[in-house]
């Protein structure tokens, strides 16, 4: 087994300090979940599930969650297939303006969230469709399209644009060339770019405080009006679970981009013992 370079070594090492400060901030919410007091407190004087299960018999946040989950769920179908369609539309391709519409591809990440969130209430105003979870959902789907193109894009950088041009030269139809050329290259792409349309859904705030409801209200806008109002530990069992499955979405991505490397670092070796035998 080959082993890390020093270089390699004390990058991680140098990366430690970076990941405590990120991280140790955003677990001192999974105590404050199970304090047993009637308000948020750190640290908790006594420990009790109380706050937890009476966040999941609470209509109000269970309401909140149903509906975050759902504006995710749209957001994550429409940002994949928009965002991955785009991709390997714009991939090995050249054309004058090619660098302007991936600007605007990219334009969701750079304008400021209470500009997106003004232009898309005036739009769904006029719609017709404010008061529902289904414009949150296209709201966050636009914010969500750069990251699922980004992860598609540098998923297609290892693949040779020869092999679409041989494959269509050979026969293969566009949705042969799409399921045996560029899915089995995007697909960790096109998980990532979930996993993150997902965090993003799941986790934006001004947008959704935009297009809010009374019958539909995400589970950050009502974490944010609970913190103004109504200060109870359920609010730290809502974050903590926000962290929960920001972690869990970070572990997935890791695994996935160590099994890559790993598939990367074997095709070499594969395939000079194949030359040699």
């Amino acid at each position: 087994m080959r082993q890390a370079s020093p270089r390699h070594l004390s990058a991680l090492i140098a990366s430690v300090p970076v990941f405590v400060f990120l991280v140790v901030p955003t677990l001192i919410v999974l105590p404050m979940a199970f304090t047993g007091s009637r308000y948020i407190t750190f640290p908790p004087g006594r420990l009790s599930t109380e706050a937890v299960s009476g966040f999941f018999v609470d209509q109000a946040w269970m309401s909140a969650l149903l509906a975050s989950l759902q504006a995710a769920g749209v957001a994550v179908v429409i940002s994949v297939l928009l965002g991955a369609t785009a991709a390997v539309a714009l991939h090995g391709r050249t054309f004058p303006g090619k660098a302007a519409v991936t600007g605007l591809i990219l334009a969701p990440m750079i304008v400021p969230a209470v500009v997106l969130a003004l232009a898309f209430y005036q739009f769904f105003i006029s719609a017709g469709l404010v008061g529902t979870v289904l414009p949150i959902g296209l709201a966050h789907a636009v914010i969500a399209v750069p990251y699922a193109f980004l992860t598609v894009r540098a998923s297609l950088a290892g693949l040779n644009p020869a092999l679409v041009r041989s494959a269509s030269s050979l026969g293969a139809g566009t949705w042969s060339v799409l399921r045996f050329v560029y899915l089995p290259v995007i697909r960790p792409g096109l998980i990532a770019g979930a996993l993150f349309a997902f965090s993003v859904s799941i986790d934006e705030t001004v947008i959704a405080l935009f297009l809010q409801s009374p019958h539909a209200t995400t589970l950050p806008v009502k974490m944010f009006t609970d913190i103004q109002y109504n200060l109870t530990p359920k609010i730290a069992v809502s974050s903590a679970m926000l962290v929960t499955v920001a972690t869990i979405g970070l572990l997935v991505q890791v695994c996935l981009t160590i099994r890559r490397r790993s598939i990367a670092r074997l095709l070499p070796l594969t395939a000079a013992a194949e030359q040699t035998g």
